[in-house]
């Protein structure tokens, strides 16, 4: 039990409730008895006087002028006020007729006026002893009633506390049941979470500001876990269907080819189409690996201040022998050398896939033109092909995995559909984004912005 935090907060509040209450109703319950007690202490003191002043010492004589008016209290036995008066050596010299035949208990040897409770027949009484020249007036009254109001005080505050204490732990049990019925809800939503099921999150609409925090922090956990599980998902669909087309091929020529006895040219052809789809297979499951590292939650990047312009230059430098097959022709303007934060080699695929693609997919004898500028914060590369262009309904899907607007021409040019995808994750890498924009037999514009080197931390 003690393991619940409900229960550890309700015991902690109750204890400090608890205390707070005792030491309330102690100091209540004292602070009523000094009342009480300092009132009756006054009343005796008053008599003691009163008597006092009926008392009259002569030549040694002691003469008492005790009236019917002021002994009338004192009279009765049933009375509840009491005097004696003593020398100080303690013999009695005059008593109230109340007390019959008790008497009031003497303490020789004091000389000062005091106050004390005894019990006089079994009865509390107050009483005070009052030093008078040669005499000693001791004046009592019973206090049971007195004595009955602190003690149904006692009771009553005492069954206050219990009432308060019974109460309390009431309404901290279900203050406590409410304040962690959100912690409930959250582990019942985490309960439902599964692999199939991993687009739940806990929602925020009634978690108090406490545990909005762990709530946000479940969700961001869940937000990778979803998108770890999405990329393994994609990267197995994309993989399983990109890879059937050469698995196909490699399967029907080996079949075909060992049916029978075949020419050595037959068997010639055979090897070079399955060589031909085990090359695409080699391309692809390398394309994909790459996507998949890129989209990684912890990629890791060789970070450092790189030259765009010399990163560009290189990737033309690769990439030259191609065009110049087909006469194309590259210019790069751009007098600025700015400088950015990244990957070098991931900047320099990111470059060589989108010039790549503008030689593949340009007319013969095209021009392709590469401009750098510096726009606000971000570092402008424009790669701008007289190619053969792409439809305004394709443009929104040319960064989707294995999209390719014309399929038999990416096929003979090579091309499986990712390297754009790779593109759009290594420009998210670095902070940017990339835009295109084509018309059809005009050509296509790609524009990378990237962030300059004083906005990258």
């Amino acid at each position: 039990m003690l393991s619940s935090i409900k229960a550890k907060i309700i015991i902690f509040y109750l204890m400090v409730l608890f205390l707070s209450l005792s030491v309330l109703g102690i100091f209540l319950y004292l602070g009523l008895g000094k009342i009480v007690h300092d009132s009756i202490d006054s009343s005796l003191l008053s008599r003691a006087k009163a008597l006092a002043m009926l008392i009259n010492e002569d030549n040694n004589e002691t003469e008492f002028k005790f009236s019917d008016d002021v002994m009338w209290e004192y009279n009765s036995p049933k009375s509840k006020s009491f005097f004696q008066i003593r020398r100080p050596d303690g013999t009695a010299m005059e008593k109230s007729a109340s007390l019959g035949d008790s008497e009031l208990p003497f303490q020789t040897g004091k000389n000062q006026t005091s106050f004390e409770t005894i019990l006089l027949n079994n009865k509390p009484v107050r009483l005070i002893n009052f030093h008078l020249h040669n005499l000693v007036i001791q004046c009592a009254e019973d206090i049971k009633d007195q004595t009955n109001l602190l003690k149904n005080y006692r009771i009553v505050l005492s069954l206050s506390i219990l009432s308060i204490m019974i109460i309390s732990a009431s309404g901290g049990f279900i203050i406590a049941r409410k304040a962690l019925t959100p912690v409930k809800e959250i582990s019942e939503t985490i309960d439902r979470i599964s692999e199939s099921n991993l687009s739940e999150r806990v929602t925020g609409k009634n978690i108090p500001s406490e545990l909005k925090g762990l709530a946000a922090s479940f969700n961001r956990t869940f937000d990778s876990l979803e998108k770890a599980f999405n990329r393994q998902k994609q990267f197995t669909a994309d993989a399983s269907h990109e890879l059937r087309t050469p698995l196909s091929v490699i399967l029907s020529q080996s079949e075909i080819a060992l049916r029978k006895e075949r020419a050595v040219e037959e068997y010639r052809n055979a090897l070079a189409a399955v060589t031909e789809a085990a090359k695409m297979m080699s391309q692809i499951v390398q394309k994909l690996l790459t996507l998949a590292r890129l989209s990684s939650d912890k990629v890791e990047l060789n970070i450092e201040d790189i030259n765009i312009c010399k990163t560009i230059h290189e990737a033309v430098k690769l990439l030259n022998p191609l065009a110049e097959q087909k006469g194309i022709s590259i210019n790069i303007s751009g007098n600025e050398q700015p400088v950015i934060r990244g990957d070098r080699a991931v900047l320099l695929e990111l470059f060589t896939n989108l010039i790549d693609n503008a030689v593949k997919y340009n007319t013969p004898h095209g021009k392709i033109d590469i401009s750098i500028r510096k726009e606000m914060d971000f570092i402008v590369t424009e790669i701008k092909d007289t190619g053969i262009g792409i439809h305004e309904g394709d443009l929104d899907k040319v960064f989707d995995r294995f999209y390719r607007v014309d399929k038999s021409r990416s096929r003979e040019s090579g091309g499986i559909g990712l390297g754009l995808s790779i593109c759009e994750e290594i420009v998210k890498l670095h902070g940017g984004r990339i835009e295109i924009k084509s018309k059809v037999g005009e050509g296509t514009n790609v524009t990378v912005y990237l962030k300059g080197i004083k906005d990258v931390t």
